[in-house]
């Protein structure tokens, strides 16, 4: 999966320097658990500030080789600085997990490996001016010992504290809060089933499932907000207003189109059967939030459509600024809640037409189950008379074999021209 991350090699230097860097970095041996390497072949007008945007936007990481490295190095004094040399960027706001884990590593140990391998070469070099190097011992020591060496930075930063599981376990919980209200609302709404119309049915459960995600999300909001206090770091983005209304937001809307799914489920299932799409739900959508699609087999590039993945990426862009894909989350996530919003018009239907027949009881098992009880009569046994029992939900269609049959007395006999009349 790591082998799928593609981290990049920028030379603004354009000298000895950054040739020597990209050459080194750029010769590593590819291995399954190593990121691959791109040179990037943009200028970025030069500056270390547009390099970093396009880390944060889009990217997962990267060497810089800053502008004008080999001509201070050249023009090495006293007060030279090695750290000067090389910016390693990294953005742990768009996979925290997968970035501290792996590829924060990986861009260590292969700036690391470069520098030692220029460092050598630049023995050699050095050897030519012993003069020069005579003159100032403490010059000398730092050009032997590491002539250049490099800074890191996170531009999007989401690895501090509790923040790589916050979203992680923040929407786990808020599922499972969404699960007991669903269960409990086919438990306990035999009565309201039977007395209103479908559409009535129907837009209460909407109702339910829609509002109890708000009211879900408001509190994750609010414990986001009481971690995110406003000295929680001070390198990461402010906590403001805006962005308290926008993880509401966020994260109702995910609990939404989840709701809505397992919702029409648990209306047309049995309660054993209520596992199967709980399972399948819970273990698929943590994992598309545990991992980066990009990243995954092809096989499971499908979990781009899980709303957990495209609540988290929304979730980090919001808290970091990183990776901004907010117009298909956002899509994403509302066609999902539309979809499943009207899929639960037909599911309700299918729950309160077997409870007013006789097939299903409240809990939802169906009869000739061992645990099947349900004091309405059984649509089969009703249906001999159902035209003589006016309570009787709807009045089934009459053929004209069924009136023949209802003659009086006589026997009815279309070839004779008798109808009984």
């Amino acid at each position: 999966m790591v082998h799928n991350a593609l981290l990049q090699i920028i030379d603004l230097d354009h000298g000895p320097v950054g040739q020597n860097i990209t050459n080194s970095v750029l010769q590593i041996p590819p291995a399954l658990e190593l990121p691959r390497w791109q040179l990037l072949d943009r200028d970025f007008d030069g500056q270390l500030s547009e390099v970093r945007e396009w880390v944060r936007k889009h990217g997962w990481g990267a060497i810089v080789i800053n502008p004008g490295a080999s001509q201070r190095l050249q023009q090495a004094d006293i007060n030279y600085s090695p750290k000067q040399a090389i910016t390693v960027i990294h953005n742990t706001g768009r996979q925290p997990i997968i970035t501290v884990s792996y590829l924060a590593p990986a861009l260590t140990n292969a700036v690391t490996r470069a520098i030692y391998q220029f460092t050598l070469t630049h023995l050699e070099s050095l050897r030519s001016q012993p003069q020069l190097l005579a003159s100032n011992p403490q010059l000398l020591s730092t050009l032997v010992q590491s002539p250049i060496s490099y800074t890191s930075e996170d531009v999007g930063l989401f690895s501090f504290s509790l923040s790589p599981i916050i979203c992680i376990f923040g929407f786990l919980v808020g599922l499972v809060m969404m699960i007991e209200a669903l269960i409990q609302w086919k438990m306990t709404t035999l009565d309201f089933f039977l007395k209103v119309k479908h559409w009535q049915v129907w837009l209460a459960s909407f109702g339910l499932v829609t509002l109890w995600a708000v009211f879900v999300a408001m509190h994750s909001a609010l414990a986001v907000a009481a971690f995110q206090g406003p000295q929680y770091s001070s390198h990461a983005l402010p906590f403001t207003v805006g962005r308290f209304f926008a993880l509401w937001f966020n994260i109702a809307i995910t609990l939404a189109a989840l709701g809505m799914w397992l919702c029409n489920w648990y209306l047309v299932l049995s309660p054993e059967f209520f596992g199967v799409p709980t399972l399948i739900t819970v273990i698929s959508n943590v994992a598309s939030l545990m991992t980066d699609v990009d990243l995954a087999p092809h096989f499971f590039r499908w979990f781009r459509i899980q709303p957990f993945n495209n609540g988290s990426m929304l979730f980090q862009y919001i808290l970091s600024g990183s990776y901004p894909r907010i117009a298909l989350n956002v899509s994403i996530l509302l066609g999902e809640w539309a979809a499943m919003s009207v899929i639960l018009f037909a599911t309700t239907w299918v729950r309160q037409t077997t409870l007013l027949l006789g097939i299903a009881d409240n809990a939802g098992w169906l009869r000739g189950s061992i645990f099947f009880h349900s004091d309405i009569p059984y649509y089969k046994d009703v249906l001999p008379v159902v035209h003589k029992a006016a309570s009787f939900p709807f009045e089934p269609r009459r053929t004209r074999s069924f009136v023949i049959s209802e003659s009086t007395g006589e026997t009815a006999s279309l070839k004779e021209g008798n109808l009984g009349v």
